[in-house]
């Protein structure tokens, strides 16, 4: 019984969803890149428009992390948000909301100045609206919810995945699991290609 009860806390700790969400292709790729955005850092949403484009290159993949850094209270607020369309809808649903949170920085960020959290969560089931079906009732209950596998839970994933991979700031870029120290906010897409334009020729030469 011990045992059993021991199993079923350990299983309670672990994510039930995937900690990123990937901007297109489901399945991973030759090349996979990684990404760990705040959605309060002006550089992280710098960052998001080229990590679109770059999902749509051959054979590779993205996938993005929410990493709400301790300096930015709002990026806690955001991402919980966040977690609850990735919670309850496809990963699709989720990529593009993704997008409309970084898009919307500005508007945040106005609320941020206020100390509005509530009117940061409105602001942010507002952007729901053709992207998924979800009533503001529904979606406050689930921003609040802290039981595994409530939304809050899953934060506390993504922050321990990106510590445990020894992220510090925003955006930090993995490619095939290790830290791309030299990319940046401020690279388009054919830097990226030349970064990873010799890895997806190796992964070609393999197969």
């Amino acid at each position: 019984l011990a045992q059993r009860r021991h199993s079923k806390h350990l299983m309670s700790r672990l994510p039930y969803l995937y900690v990123g969400v990937p901007l297109g292709k489901e399945d991973f790729a030759k090349v996979n890149v990684e990404v760990f955005l705040d959605f309060f850092c002006p550089f992280s949403v710098k960052a998001t428009p080229t990590m679109v484009e770059l999902a749509k290159l051959d054979n590779v993949a993205v996938r993005v992390v929410p990493y709400p850094q301790p300096w930015h209270w709002e990026g806690g607020v955001i991402a919980t948000a966040f977690n609850v369309v990735l919670k309850n809808h496809s990963s699709e649903a989720a990529a593009k909301y993704f997008v409309a949170l970084m898009k919307n920085y500005p508007k945040f960020k106005e609320e941020g100045k206020k100390m509005s959290v509530g009117n940061m969560v409105k602001l942010a089931h507002s952007l729901t609206s053709g992207i998924v079906e979800m009533k503001e009732d529904d979606f406050l209950t689930e921003f609040n919810d802290q039981e595994s596998p409530g939304v809050v839970r899953q934060l506390k994933n993504q922050i321990k995945y990106g510590r445990q991979n020894g992220i510090h700031e925003t955006p930090t870029f993995m490619v095939n699991g290790t830290i791309a120290g030299a990319a940046s906010s401020s690279w388009d897409i054919p830097k990226w290609k030349e970064l990873l334009g010799p890895l997806l020729e190796a992964a070609a030469k393999k197969n």
